[in-house]
């Protein structure tokens, strides 16, 4: 498949089979999308793995004790909570993805945008597979809480979680903004 098919088929998947996801398989492709991010200074990152019943159980504990623990939260019934939480956890496989920070903004931001850059490799790489993933940056994970169970520490920053599994139906592809609408020429 070419490059351009590749990225053009790829989707967001939100829905996984049973089918258990390899860790030996999730590191290569994590490895390999690193070596394929060319770049003159070092990328700093880190990978939490959660792909064994009791650590992803642990992690969508995590992802979920913010929400419950807000006004809002409590309202939510308990089957609710527990149809997220069974949603969360059949997912065979999580992985957290974690940027350094540098102590000047213009660094901080260049090791965050190469830690995206990498993902996408690490997407596409994947999609090769037959594997898809879901990137969650939702906002209700994005809080001091989550962060600390985690395990973030100072001089580190969230990426995002990557939901990890095979899939046996393909989402339709959305209609995407063409690149002229978004151009403006620049008159100085």
């Amino acid at each position: 498949m070419s490059l351009t098919a590749l990225i053009r088929e790829r989707r967001s998947i939100r829905k996984f089979n049973d089918v258990p996801v390899s860790q030996g398989l999730v590191f290569e492709l994590l490895e390999q999308a690193e070596r394929l991010y060319d770049h003159a200074e070092k990328v700093s990152l880190r990978y939490i793995y959660a792909g064994t019943p009791d650590s992803r159980n642990r992690l969508v504990d995590y992802m979920m004790e913010p929400m419950t623990a807000s006004r809002l939260g409590k309202l939510i019934p308990d089957k609710m909570l527990g149809i997220f939480k069974k949603r969360f956890v059949d997912i065979p496989a999580h992985v957290i993805v974690i940027a350094e920070t540098a102590p000047d903004r213009r660094r901080s931001d260049q090791n965050y945008a190469d830690v995206c850059s990498i993902i996408q490799n690490f997407q596409l790489l994947g999609w090769e597979r037959r594997l898809g993933m879901l990137w969650d940056t939702e906002s209700i994970i994005q809080n001091e809480i989550f962060f600390k169970r985690i395990g973030i520490g100072e001089g580190e920053r969230f990426v995002g979680i990557l939901h990890i599994g095979y899939f046996d139906k393909t989402p339709k592809g959305r209609a995407r903004t063409l690149a002229e609408k978004k151009w403006t020429v620049f008159q100085g």
